[in-house]
């Protein structure tokens, strides 16, 4: 029994990584490949330029801002350009090209070059992205749109995680070199995964090469007040990244090194369920059900988080990982209503432009939510993670609310 058990478990593990559609497999090998090469330069790129260049942390911090603000304003005409032409061209020409600025990273020395490289690689990544994102509306309709984007993402967290620990042994040499060879090992995943990516089959485009951007995109506030409050439920994702690890050291009794620990368990939860999770998600109204839970589940990890303080190790580091575990099932939910919202209330001739206005929510968070969790969660305090439970409550029975007035 115990031999059937865990062989069935390992067979399920493998079937939530690796999808049983040769296409699919195809499109995740390559972002598999991808986001190794992401893990890789997350963990390195900004220690090298801000200690062995000698940069500094702010301005490398500015320089990312700055790039990942210019994507923005490309994010609905780079996808009006995936509607026009080609997907799998366009994206596997973007990643060529974020391999080029990867690889001319090695030798920038000064500011400027590096905002130049980063603006050129945001530029690319949000064409390919966007192309991507069309191509998944066209090869696939409703849940299956949103479980080829959680195979995606499963595997993304894979291939990051990889990277990462890879990346852990340049930190361990900290030489020059060593954060070199880990930037030009980044540089040679865009190739590979641009290569994988070109045996995904061919589809046309949606629209013809003669029509025009159509501004109606924006005026479509439905859609519009739904990606903002995409955005606004996104920022759980920098929950998870800059105040979590922060409050855990700062404001707790929970070991430093508990931190990777929590992120661990964040890891291993999304590539195991993130499909599982998607299965059903085949409408905008289950969608819409699935990320108003997702804002209670988020809530109750955040009340979880705050309580943390004051414990004794033990006891801090027990609740902070049913944190997590609370924070997980909604990142999930949250993730799958949002695709499910994303792709079936989007005109479907112009994915590619509507994921591109979609995307404008998770990026705007990405510019502004750094500074909100760490004023909610370091500067406010246990307050401050309590106001995060209604904020994420609220948006979730909001997004309801929106679908609701669709349907």
């Amino acid at each position: 029994m115990k031999k059937g058990y865990v062989a069935t478990f390992f067979r399920q593990s493998f079937e939530n990584v690796v999808s049983p559609d040769p296409i699919v497999r195809k499109i995740t090998l390559s972002t598999f490949i991808n986001t190794f090469g992401n893990g890789l330069f997350m963990t390195t790129g900004i220690i090298y330029f801000s200690l062995v260049v000698g940069l500094g942390a702010q301005k490398v911090a500015l320089a990312f801002s700055l790039s990942g603000a210019l994507s923005l304003l490309l994010s609905v005409p780079s996808g009006h350009f995936a509607d026009r032409y080609p997907p799998r061209l366009i994206a596997s020409t973007a990643l060529v090209g974020m391999g080029f600025c990867a690889f001319a990273l090695i030798f920038i020395q000064n500011w400027w070059l590096l905002l130049t490289a980063l603006s050129l690689d945001s530029i690319f990544e949000v064409f390919g992205q966007n192309a991507r994102m069309a191509m998944i509306a066209r090869i696939g309709e409703g849940e299956e749109r949103v479980r080829i984007r959680a195979y995606t993402r499963a595997v993304t967290n894979l291939g990051i995680a990889f990277g990462t620990v890879i990346a852990g042994f340049a930190l361990a040499i900290n030489t020059p070199f060593a954060y070199k060879f880990m930037i030009a090992l980044n540089s040679v995943t865009f190739f590979l995964a641009a290569v994988a990516y070109l045996r995904v089959p061919n589809v046309k485009p949606s629209l013809t090469n003669r029509e025009k951007f159509d501004w109606a995109i924006l005026k479509d506030y439905r859609y519009i007040a739904a990606m903002l409050l995409s955005g606004v439920m996104s920022m759980h994702f920098i929950l998870q990244n800059i105040a979590i690890p922060v409050w855990v050291v700062k404001e707790t009794n929970a070991p430093r090194w508990w931190v990777s620990v929590i992120m661990f368990v964040n890891t291993i939860a999304v590539v195991l369920f993130q499909v599982r999770m998607s299965k059903g998600a085949a409408n905008t109204e289950i969608g819409a059900k699935q990320f108003k839970k997702a804002g209670f589940y988020i809530a109750a990890a955040c009340l979880f988080y705050g309580a943390a303080k004051g414990l004794n190790p033990y006891a801090a580091s027990a609740v902070l990982i049913i944190a997590m575990l609370i924070h997980v099932v909604g990142e999930l939910l949250a993730s799958t209503g949002s695709w499910s919202i994303a792709f079936e209330m989007a005109n479907q001739d112009r994915q590619g432009a509507y994921q591109g206005l979609w995307r404008m929510g998770f990026g705007g968070m990405n510019v502004i939510g750094p500074s909100l969790v760490i004023f909610f969660a370091i500067g406010l305090g246990q307050i401050g993670w309590v106001i995060m439970a209604f904020i994420f409550i609220i948006t979730g029975l909001l997004m309801n609310r929106v679908i609701t007035k669709v349907k």
